[in-house]
């Protein structure tokens, strides 16, 4: 139990920080609102649906999230989690920020998932001290080295906070600069992982070979149960070598089976059936799809202070999942996917809104 000071410091941090996040994903909202012509129409369904159900929770989202979130199917449902709850209040209370930077380090992944095929280590960097992929500690000298001497693709990434592909630098054994590999490292400082550049197995090159295409899975730790909340594949544009959507790339909805769905979504917001290499989504089925979830479903077991997990893993030529990173702040994929927790809904905002039975687990 953290002392009382320490704790009334904690909770103003979280207060702060969930008040930042409401009105950043807010602003968010209203130019993607606004990027939609105004969504869908939608002043009658929310007063007679939304505000009714919302009000048992003593809340009323603003309309604007239901005009974004109908505006796909035009399916009026009042469980879809508007961003600024989802990320200000639901992330946060189930996931403990406090172990957030130190349990998404990937510089650990080997240490937490020993079990799981991850890409090969070359380098590491943590709170500044140089290792090898032992856990050796190595000079900077001796790091740039082994990154000189390896063969093939690698890249060098924050091993904290690289959402969205921020700041990573890729390089080719048969072309690379010392120069520039000194100027990434430098550039990051510490905290930072060299890795190799995982070649993908071909249904995922074939949708970009530019880019390392990964499934995105969101799982939830609730009541012991581990549950598949979504599922997508996100595919980079031409030439891009990130996957994400903000790169002009494309997100997938993945079924059961590991077919994608007939539409995806791309940049502007717009649903497509096909990418910018003319491959129709419906035709293209993940490989080792049923081997991810199982995997997804273990692993998360391992960590219960984030009970909100994004994975997101890759499949090598192999046929054999690649397990990429873990990110205890996702997105909730309800663009793509429908309402987060679906049939959950109302017994998960019940937890959060009025029992609040995991108050006390944040110490």
């Amino acid at each position: 139990m953290r002392s009382g000071i320490r704790k009334k410091w904690d909770n103003l941090n979280f207060r702060v920080e969930s008040i930042y996040r409401k009105y950043e994903y807010r602003k968010k909202a209203k130019i993607r609102l606004k990027r939609m012509n105004g969504g869908y129409k939608c002043t009658k369904e929310y007063n007679e649906i939304v505000v009714p159900f919302w009000k048992k929770y003593g809340l009323r989202p603003d309309k604007m999230w239901y005009q974004i979130f109908w505006d796909r199917t035009h399916v009026p449902d009042p469980r879809y989690i508007p961003d600024d709850l989802w990320y200000g209040v639901i992330v946060p209370y189930f996931s403990n920020s406090q172990f957030r930077r130190f349990g998404e380090d990937k510089c650990l992944h080997d240490v937490f998932f020993k079990d799981l095929i991850r890409p090969e280590t070359i380098v590491k960097n943590m709170a500044g001290v140089f290792y090898d992929a032992n856990m050796h500690i190595i000079t900077k000298e001796q790091a740039i080295e082994k990154c000189m001497a390896y063969q093939g693709e690698f890249l060098i990434k924050p091993s904290i906070d690289s959402g969205e592909g921020r700041l990573i630098s890729f390089f080719d054994s048969q072309a690379v600069d010392e120069g520039a590999l000194l100027s990434a490292m430098d550039g990051l400082a510490a905290n930072f992982i060299v890795q190799e550049a995982v070649k993908q197995h071909t249904v995922l090159a074939e949708l970009n070979p530019s880019s390392l295409n990964t499934v995105r899975i969101v799982s939830f730790f609730f009541k012991d149960t581990i549950y598949i909340l979504s599922s997508i594949l996100r595919m980079g544009a031409s030439g891009h070598k990130v996957d994400n959507i903000g790169a002009g790339g494309f997100a997938c909805p993945i079924q059961t089976d590991g077919r994608l769905t007939e539409k995806g979504v791309n940049r502007k917001a717009e649903w497509v059936t096909e990418n910018q290499h003319g491959i129709r989504f419906a035709d293209v089925i993940v490989p080792s799809y049923d081997k991810i979830i199982a995997m997804v479903k273990e692993q998360h077991l391992k960590l219960a202070h984030f009970k909100l997990i994004g994975w997101d893993f890759s499949v090598n030529v192999s046929g054999e999942p690649v397990f990429i990173e873990y990110n205890v702040c996702p997105g909730s994929n309800q663009i793509t996917c429908g309402p987060t927790f679906g049939d959950l809904t109302e017994c998960v905002l019940e937890e959060v809104f009025v029992k609040k039975t995991l108050k006390y687990a944040q110490n």
